[in-house]
């Protein structure tokens, strides 16, 4: 490629950041806001850690602003643990369920120094910054040579400088001896299996440059005085880089809100106590009725959040619902609100009319707290809280003990319930407490302003956002399985053009994007970002039975990215006023979204097709007639019905994406060297010669490796026993149901025929892939059992590409989605075409009638026919073994030798991708 294109891992970076974290809750939140200050500042971050981790810390990064993540990259290696549930009724409160996904972490050691390796290969430097308790997974980091490490501690220096007191008793001022003096005793903060796995990371303590605290200053500077002192002149570093909460939140009436934020408006200022005990504590029966009870009584007005502790995976499985007396919330209801999902706890402790917080004292709850100005009801259940309470109560003297640690194994009665919340609340002592919280919530606000103590100065850090770009792209799919592919596959081959790419779709259709990411190398997409909106539609389920194949189940998710043309136009709009181009791409089927972009001067659009250059050039044909050679006009005049293509829904939606915008060019799914011809008359039947046509396919690799020694799917295994070219595939895309007599054909046309096959027998995908279940096929009484020696029928996702890359497989009985059809000709597997819907009739004729390279199993005339099994063994037996079947294989053949060729430095397709980035950077 040119060398504006050079791909990002062969460039030298200056700095690089890997932050890798614990998988918990409590640990995530530092670790992700640091990561995205550093971002921010225009350095590239690796936020590393297991799959369940990274997907809940994206989760998290949902609302930022993607002008100040642009650098911020997310990797996870998919790790298996075990997900118990919590139990309230432990002697010991620590949260046991959350081990497992902590031991998980323990194999990452080995896939992190790879990644840092690679990546101190391109850099300068790099900066590893991990949790203390994932030292075990970086002690090979310092043997790097221009890496250094740097723990983060997600407690307060106060805890940590508190085990220095407890082993050496260093001399310390008068004010911090009086609160060291009373630390409570470790014993019951943590579990047997936590202390286990703590003991390994001391053990692999590895040799940092400093540490970084989630503190400021302005609350335990006390502390990091006393640690840099003792640290002397060996040059090791502390520094406070917190709170990581903003200090200063806006409350608009006018916007929608959380429903405990429209009840905190009705209450009066500082006049409700906050009850939460964070994300790692279940509370037993007994506790949540005296609570309850003690709440009640206080006749105080309150916010309690009463759900169960996390799991080690926040996705998996149900949660228990606490039980309270009966009644209870209705007794309450005047003055309390019970909430038993997730609550937004720093907005809450910073509305006016909260006065008081009942807490846990995780650390991070009770920086939000300090932040907020709002005093605690200190309530530790294990871990760092017993230290925590202490320093927040007899330290900074914000908060009240609701029970000192040696009384941790009693059930607090409601009466001493009672008398916190009124005390906190309603007494001259509450007032003074409140009047010490609200000075140091001004000091930490003053400390986080430009020349205060908390602002990182990083001067080569220049923030990102104030910075220009030259050129950016904006992708805008249609949320549909078949559409996903080329356009997150362009915006993979833009980013690694060293290209800034937002990928821009509904919150459903971007997870979902997420996840097939997930394998990327993330050197080659330093500049991919996700954006998501989230939208509401119906899930309906598929019906297979209809008359009309088109999968109508999906034509909510299609109608629900209409709410997107707001969202789009504003990220737009503020792209462009930093940016000398932004390049918008957009399916056709998203045109409606993006027709105000070209009211913004500096901005471009190109429409991606994601079907064949052919199919477009049809309808022009069969508008027009115009003339065209003969050997497209043999094919062209077989062109089938569009009748029972799609369904009255679809093209309603189509007709709204027509004439709506003006686009610069057309980039197709394809390559020159499949249907070069339909490009060529397309381009000659152009009005304007402006107007540019690309075709930037295959999206899909084009050669394919097989390493039998590594781990691999067990359909591939299956297919390295079978011999060559002798397995056909049967597969009909994420988006068509088959009826029970038509999976009863088939099934015995396939048994009879007596050639090998695969065949992926599931139902469609609904709209959002994540939702609910799917309908499980029935096959014939002793079906699988009878074909097992040359058959494997698979009811889960198959690793299509790879299946039609073996040697072993010869044919693809396929729906012809011109994502199939591209991966088929790539890897040179001949298809029998069975076409069921949108662009698939007149794929199958231009496979069979144009390019040569299958046979249809039907005629799209004949398609409200059940195929019976005498044409299913047939076509089988034609397209394996026969002269015929031959033929189509030598061509298919000779066709991917041609796609390889292209793909080529040299090649036809490199020339187009280059050319287009020439263009679009001009």
């Amino acid at each position: 490629m040119a060398a504006t294109t050079t791909n990002h891992v062969e460039q030298q970076h200056d700095v690089v950041v890997v932050v890798v974290p614990l998988p918990a809750q409590g640990h995530l939140h530092a670790a992700i806001e640091l990561a995205h200050r550093i971002s921010s500042a225009n350095i590239p971050v690796y936020y590393v850690s297991t799959a369940a981790h990274v997907r809940q810390a994206q989760s998290r990064a949902v609302g930022w602003d993607p002008l100040k993540t642009t650098n911020l990259n997310f990797i996870d290696f998919p790790v298996t643990f075990e997900v118990p549930p919590p139990n309230p009724d432990a002697s010991i409160k620590f949260p046991s369920q959350l081990v497992p996904a902590f031991n998980s972490s323990l194999q990452l050691r080995e896939p992190v120094t790879d990644l840092v390796n690679k990546l101190a290969s391109t850099s300068r430097r790099v900066v590893v910054v991990h949790d203390f308790l994932t030292s075990y997974v970086v002690q090979d980091v310092p043997k790097i040579t221009n890496a250094e490490c740097y723990c983060l501690h997600t407690v307060s220096a106060f805890l940590v400088f508190s085990y220095i007191w407890d082993a050496a008793r260093p001399p310390v001022p008068p004010e911090a001896e009086a609160v060291l003096k009373q630390l409570p005793s470790l014993d019951g903060c943590n579990s047997p299996e936590l202390e286990e796995f703590a003991k390994k990371q001391i053990a692999a303590r590895v040799p940092g440059v400093g540490n970084i605290f989630s503190t400021s200053r302005v609350i335990e500077g006390l502390y990091i005085d006393l640690m840099d002192k003792m640290m002397g002149a060996s040059g090791f570093k502390h520094w406070a880089l917190g709170p990581f909460n903003p200090v200063n939140l806006e409350f608009d009436k006018k916007e929608t809100r959380h429903y405990s934020l429209e009840w905190l408006d009705k209450q009066p200022a500082s006049s409700v106590i906050f009850i939460s005990f964070g994300s790692t504590t279940s509370l037993s029966e007994d506790e949540i009725r005296e609570l309850a009870i003690g709440l009640e009584a206080s006749q105080q007005r309150f916010i309690w959040v009463l759900r169960d502790a996390d799991k080690g995976d926040i996705f998996s499985g149900e949660v228990r619902k606490c039980q309270l007396p009966e009644g209870y919330e209705k007794r309450v209801s005047e003055r309390g609100l019970v909430m038993r999902d997730w609550a937004p706890q720093l907005e809450i402790l910073g509305h006016p009319s909260t006065g008081g917080f009942m807490s846990h004292c995780g650390w991070n709850s009770c920086m939000e707290s300090i932040a907020m100005g709002v005093p605690i009801a200190a309530w530790p259940m294990h871990s760092d809280q017993p230290r925590n309470a202490l320093f927040i109560t007899e330290g900074l003297k914000t908060g009240i003990w609701v029970r000192k640690w040696e009384q941790r194994n009693e059930v607090i009665p409601a009466e001493t319930v009672e008398k916190v919340v009124r005390t906190l609340l309603a007494s001259p002592e509450g007032e003074e407490i409140k009047r010490n919280a609200t000075a140091i919530k001004e000091a930490v606000k003053l400390s986080v302003m430009e020349g205060g103590y908390s602002l990182p100065k990083m001067s080569s850090t220049t923030n990102h956002v104030n910075q220009q770009h030259d050129v950016v792209v904006v992708v805008v799919p249609l949320p549909a399985q078949g559409h996903l592919h080329p356009a997150l596959q362009l915006s993979c081959r833009l980013s690694s053009a060293n290209i800034p790419v937002y990928y821009v779709s509904t919150t459903a259709h971007v997870r979902q994007a997420h996840s097939r990411a997930a394998g990327w190398n993330p050197l080659k997409t330093p500049y991919l970002n996700f954006i998501d909106f989230p939208v509401t539609f119906d899930v309906p389920p598929p019906n297979p039975d209809v008359s009309i194949k088109f999968p109508s189940q999906l034509v909510p998710a299609f109608k629900s990215s209409m709410q997107l043309r707001t969202p789009v136009t504003d990220l737009v709009n503020k792209l462009a006023s930093i940016s000398r181009r932004v390049i918008v791409v957009h399916d056709f089927l998203t045109s409606w979204v993006v027709q105000d972009v070209p009211k913004i001067p500096n901005t471009e659009c190109y429409c991606l097709h994601t079907v064949s250059a052919y199919l477009m050039f049809t309808y022009t044909w069969e508008a027009a007639r115009p003339p065209v050679p003969p050997e497209a006009e043999v094919v062209l005049k077989q062109l089938p019905s569009q009748d029972g293509c799609t369904s009255p829904e679809v093209i309603e939606f189509a007709m709204k994406q027509l004439h709506v915008i003006q686009d610069a060019g057309n980039i197709y799914s394809t390559s020159r060297v499949i249907d070069g011809m339909y490009l060529d008359l397309t381009e000659k039947m152009s009005i304007s010669k402006d107007f540019k046509n690309w075709a930037l396919g295959p999206f899909n690799p084009v050669n394919l490796e097989f390493d039998t020694k590594e781990t691999r799917h067990y359909s591939l295994e299956w297919l390295d026993k079978q011999p060559a070219s002798s397995v056909i595939f049967v597969s009909f895309g994420s988006t068509t149901s088959l009826s029970e007599d038509e999976i009863r054909e088939l099934a015995i046309g396939l048994e009879v025929s007596q050639q090998r096959f695969i065949w992926v027998l599931r139902d469609a995908d609904k709209g959002d892939i994540f939702s609910g279940e799917v309908r499980k096929y029935q096959l014939p009484e002793g079906y699988e059992k009878r074909v097992s020696e040359r058959g494997l029928v698979m009811r889960d996702w198959a690793p299509q590409l790879e299946i039609l890359g073996h040697p072993s497989t010869g044919g693809f009985m396929s729906h012809c989605g011109w994502n199939s059809c591209i991966e088929s000709i790539s890897m040179g597997v001949p298809i029998a075409a069975w076409p069921m819907h949108s662009d698939q009739p007149r794929n199958a004729l231009f496979m069979t009638e144009g390019l040569k390279i299958g046979i249809r199993v039907r005629e799209w005339e004949r398609r409200k026919e059940v195929v019976p099994a005498e044409t299913v063994e047939k076509v089988v037996r034609t397209l394996m073994a026969s002269p015929e079947g031959e033929e189509i294989k030598r061509k298919a053949t000779a066709l991917k030798e041609a796609v390889k060729l292209a793909v080529m430095e040299g090649g036809v397709t490199h020339k187009e991708m280059e050319s287009f980035v020439a263009h679009i950077t001009r």
